[in-house]
């Protein structure tokens, strides 16, 4: 099987990858995430199987696989266990028709386990689908941050004002809603110019352009 998206989807390496994670947002309610992390999960199936013996330097990561890691870092900080991520993953991929199905599925967690709807109906992803009681969905915390189109998480927003969209600039981050790379506007603000001038450049507002410099710094930091 293969994503309806393909021709559009961003093209990652794994380390670039775990930068965008680590500085969203909610970076402080996903496990500990490094390229290192991401190419282990990748070993374990958690991706697309003819990724799992691609070596590290040579893994291209799309968009999806992206939103996929996330997933797996925010249900592994609410303390799911890795045999329940991955039971979750076995089920979705044969049951949703989906070759990354956490990147297509909207999930919750709770109790420890993977849940999603199946027919309007929340089901137990992690324990084969099984009939989740209704008491349950009082307790559900979504893993959410995402934008779904045609059940496909097809955006991701890890900051305010910042996107990333893999219909635009082949999946860079930008300035949300512009497609201005949050590169650029870094560029000229650390060049000298000031964010005010860049500002009108672009035609955003200093708020948007000062957490386009934000991001940039933090991804730079972190590649330190």
């Amino acid at each position: 099987m293969t994503s309806d998206h393909a021709d559009y989807d961003g093209i990652y390496d794994a380390p670039t990858v775990a930068r965008y994670l680590l500085a969203g947002r909610m970076a402080t309610e996903l496990y500990p995430v490094s390229s290192r992390s991401l190419i282990h999960w990748i070993r374990r199936g958690l991706a697309l199987p003819e990724l799992a013996g691609v070596p590290g330097r040579r893994l291209i990561l799309t968009f999806e696989d992206m939103v996929s890691m996330r997933v797996i870092a925010a249900l592994r900080a609410h303390g799911v266990k890795w045999s329940l991520i991955h039971a979750a993953e076995v089920w979705l991929r044969k049951n949703m028709g989906h070759d990354r199905p956490f990147a297509t599925e909207q999930l919750w967690t709770a109790n420890s386990e993977v849940f999603t709807k199946l027919r309007d109906q929340i089901v137990s992803a992690s324990r084969q689908g099984q009939l989740a009681l209704e008491i349950i969905e009082d307790y559900l915390i979504p893993i959410s941050g995402l934008s779904f189109e045609q059940q496909v998480a097809r955006r991701w927003k890890p900051r305010d004002f910042i996107e990333l969209d893999p219909l635009v600039q082949f999946g860079a981050s930008v300035v949300q809603g512009t497609g201005v790379p949050t590169r650029a506007i870094w560029g000229m603000v650390r060049a000298g110019d000031p964010i005010s001038m860049v500002a009108r450049a672009y035609e955003i507002s200093p708020q948007q352009a000062q957490a386009a410099v934000d991001w940039e710094d933090d991804l730079k930091r972190l590649a330190a």
